[in-house]
């Protein structure tokens, strides 16, 4: 693996220092001397003894900014080394509050029951230990949110890591060394498939991030797992047909990473009368005149956001210069005006089902559904990461994001790092999981089928 040289490091350093202290969208959420990070880094990274070890401090420099589009991606060529991403012989899953044995190779099946819940690392108490050494190098604003990047710095490390896992399983606890070994090497056992607890179904429609289904009873069940590509609005337009026969709809956006907002909008016109209004935002302005008149302005030291807009609440100007020395004033956007394109209004009463693992545009097509529908949502709060990152290559193999625009609740809620609330709220859990019992889609289909 290729060095990287010292000057080097200064300069992507400052390169994520200098992009976030002018663009980053949340400087009023966070409350950190950016520079002095920024110094405290410089140290840090200048210590490091290879590129990954410098990643992580990279990481941990970005993670300072609290934002779910704001981060440093390793090298690909780091994430293809066994020697710095090999993995435990188990992987797990963290449908609700438990992380939980989703799967474990052949060579430990016989130690550890699909389905135990770990409990500890090391014999420090799990949450603990994530918050000890997940943490640092991740966003973890949504503490619920981040789950899928915990399981993945859990999982995954140093050739020839180890750690004592203790792990319960039908009321005992017992405790497995387990070591991280290169993937290519673990022969993973193929467990029986779990029977799914939801009605019989007809695929009218899929590709790789969508499916449109049909229950026995007449409804229809379309889910989606990312709103990427640009082609899915038409496919799932297609089966319209079908699927204004249907007697009730379930919107299943569980998982669904985001990708397009103008594919969440389309898919959403199918359920709205005519033309809408999406992804209101602010997005920060920057006039340097005003920061160099500011600086001249003694009576702005040492004084908070807060205290600056009730001191200058009558002084436009005053407000203005010190919100632009602070990189904190901000333009709304009303949203664009959407023209419904969608072939026609599919009616019926409808179920959003969602989680923490529902992010970025997947949050903005929540967004619209809440404010241009009666459907009722069901399971737990989406990830609260929805804006447009500045995404940036580095020399050094990997890259860099930073949150440039914040979207804003259409009805007011406040999502930053706490995601749209349901009406329904239901937290799988590890006895779910093991049943192949899909509580939220039951609840989902209870509630459709009650008002169709």
């Amino acid at each position: 693996m290729n060095t990287i040289t010292d000057a080097q490091k200064i300069y992507e350093l400052s390169r994520i220092w200098k992009e976030a202290a002018y663009n980053f969208a949340f400087w009023d959420k966070v409350d950190i001397d950016w520079d002095e990070e920024y110094k405290k880094a410089l140290a840090r990274v200048l210590n490091t003894k290879d590129r990954y070890d410098y990643y992580l401090e990279l990481k941990r420099f970005a993670v300072l900014l609290n934002d779910g589009h704001t981060d440093v991606s390793f090298p690909n060529e780091i994430y293809q080394d066994a020697e710095f991403f090999s993995m435990l012989p188990v992987y797990f899953a963290k449908p609700g509050n438990e992380i939980i044995v989703a799967g474990a190779s052949e060579e430990v099946k016989d130690d550890i029951p699909l389905f135990s819940v770990l409990v500890k690392i090391d014999g420090t108490d799990i949450q603990d230990y994530i918050k000890e050494n997940c943490y640092p190098y991740l966003w973890h604003g949504n503490e619920a949110a981040c789950g899928l990047f915990v399981l993945n710095n859990l999982i995954f490390g140093r050739r020839g890591s180890s750690a004592v896992f203790t792990f319960a399983k039908d009321g005992r606890k017992f405790d497995v060394r387990l070591e991280r070994k290169d993937p290519s090497k673990i022969v993973w056992h193929k467990a029986e498939p779990v029977s799914q607890s939801s009605a019989a179904q007809r695929l009218i429609g899929s590709s790789d991030a969508h499916t449109v289904q049909i229950t026995d009873d007449g409804i229809a069940i379309i889910r989606i797992t990312s709103f990427e590509d640009d082609a899915m609005p038409s496919k799932i337009y297609s089966c319209f047909d079908e699927l204004k026969n249907a007697k009730g709809y379930i919107l299943d956006v569980r998982g669904n990473s985001g990708g397009n907002s103008g594919n969440a909008d389309a898919i959403a016109a199918m359920f709205i009368s005519g033309d809408f209004h999406s992804c209101y935002a602010e997005t920060q302005r920057y006039e340097p005149t005003y920061k160099a008149w500011s600086m001249y302005r003694e009576d702005f030291n040492g004084l908070s956001l807060g205290d600056a807009m009730l001191k200058y609440a009558d002084d436009a100007y005053s407000l203005k210069a010190y919100r632009m020395r602070k990189n904190v004033f901000y333009v709304k956007d009303e949203g664009k005006a959407v023209a419904n394109a969608a072939p026609g209004k599919l009616n019926g009463p409808i179920a959003v089902l969602m989680n923490q693992y529902t992010f970025s545009a997947a949050e903005d097509f929540v967004d619209v559904m809440k404010m241009y529908t009666k459907a009722v949502f069901i399971g737990n709060n989406t990830g609260g990461t929805s804006g447009q990152p500045l995404c940036e290559t580095l020399e050094s193999g990997g890259f860099f994001r930073i949150c440039t625009r914040r979207c804003v609740a259409q009805n007011g809620e406040d999502i930053y790092n706490k995601g749209f609330t349901p009406d329904i709220r239901i937290i799988p859990t590890a006895e779910d999981i093991a049943s192949g019992r899909d509580a939220v889609l039951e609840k989902g289909l209870e509630i459709v089928k009650m008002n169709a």
